[in-house]
């Protein structure tokens, strides 16, 4: 597009976003039949009671509206325990993070089940990360986690890398963060064949200085400042992780991944000892729920009267759910042996 204009775009992506691109999808249906646009999340929705968040973006509404559950049924058909182990953090979970400079990826890397695929946690900032960022990555080094930066070929990815791993007046790590810079790099653009797009910078500085002390190479160096005007100012040329289309992008991310050696993760045999022993019972108490659910008695239960009226006055004035008095009426009545 740059090019086609001259340099010359529209001031604002808004134009593009909301104009052209649903004015081109619906004067060429037949063209675009097979796209699947959807807008990142500009907000959420939160169910009372189940938990449920999501969020409200093109393709976290259309698998809401998809799941919705209208209806359920009084039998007990595959009642079951949770069998995973209760983890939260790294430990026994994952020594891997990903760290994206941009959000904007979530859905794609979802739909492709990276963090699944590869045991990787994902993290991401809007622009330069923040101290909470670099304390989280400070957090997860002592956990003997390795951070992933996957970033921008430009300025701002460089420098987001070198803060992720480098103390300032704002923030000091407590140990050396161990990061590796997946790119995106010069190599990979070249690679690819990916569209680069100009860039101006701020002040009269050289940007290389930044670059170089951040790890760009003299290529790169080369490439993203590649020019100086009469007003002293610098300019260049920049590519961004979008560059590339969803395909390139996931398959271009499993390739780094592998290369940085994230594989699946298995903690040491007596955590997994402890695992098999909770499974273990886990399994007798499945099993005894299986049986129990063979022998249960089908018949039909003499409803209280006025059980609306009941759940009513239960709930009236409290925090909970209307199937949460259900229950407790329930067991209660069981509990004193009444009749069903």
């Amino acid at each position: 597009m740059l090019r086609l204009t001259g340099g010359k775009l529209w001031k604002n992506s808004s134009y593009f976003t909301q104009t052209l691109l649903p004015d081109f999808v619906a004067e060429h249906p037949d063209q675009t039949a097979a796209w699947d646009v959807v807008f990142d999340a500009r907000g959420h929705l939160s169910e009372p009671h189940t938990g449920h968040r999501v969020d409200l973006g093109g393709i976290g509404v259309r698998r809401y509206i998809q799941d919705w559950k209208e209806t359920f049924s009084a039998t007990l058909d595959g009642l079951s325990i949770d069998t995973a182990c209760p983890t939260r953090g790294p430990s026994n979970r994952y020594r891997f993070a990903l760290f994206i400079e941009k959000e904007g990826f979530d859905q794609l890397l979802s739909h492709a089940r990276i963090a699944e695929r590869f045991d990787i946690a994902i993290m991401s900032t809007k622009g330069m990360s923040t101290t909470a960022a670099r304390q989280l990555v400070d957090r997860l080094s002592t956990q003997g986690v390795t951070i992933l930066v996957a970033h921008d070929l430009d300025k701002s990815g460089f420098e987001i890398t070198h803060t992720l791993q480098s103390d300032s007046r704002r923030y000091q790590f407590d140990i050396a963060p161990n990061v590796i810079d997946l790119g995106l790099r010069l190599e990979d653009v070249m690679d690819l064949g990916l569209e680069s797009e100009a860039v101006d910078y701020d002040g009269k500085v050289d940007p290389q200085f930044s670059l170089r002390e951040c790890g760009a190479t003299m290529d790169e160096c080369a490439f993203l400042v590649r020019r100086k005007s009469y007003d002293g100012r610098y300019s260049g040329e920049r590519v961004e992780l979008n560059a590339m289309d969803s395909r390139q992008f996931i398959a271009w991310l499993e390739g780094k991944l592998q290369v940085a050696g994230v594989q699946k993760y298995v903690p040491d045999e007596s955590t997994i000892d402890l695992a098999y022993r909770r499974a273990w019972r886990r399994a007798q108490v499945q099993q005894a729920i299986d049986r129990a659910l063979a022998d249960l008695d089908t018949e039909e239960p003499a409803l209280p009267d006025d059980l609306a009226s009941q759940v009513q006055i239960a709930i009236e004035g409290t925090d909970e759910a209307w199937d949460a008095a259900v229950w407790r009426l329930a067991y209660a009545r069981r509990s004193k042996g009444e009749a069903a």
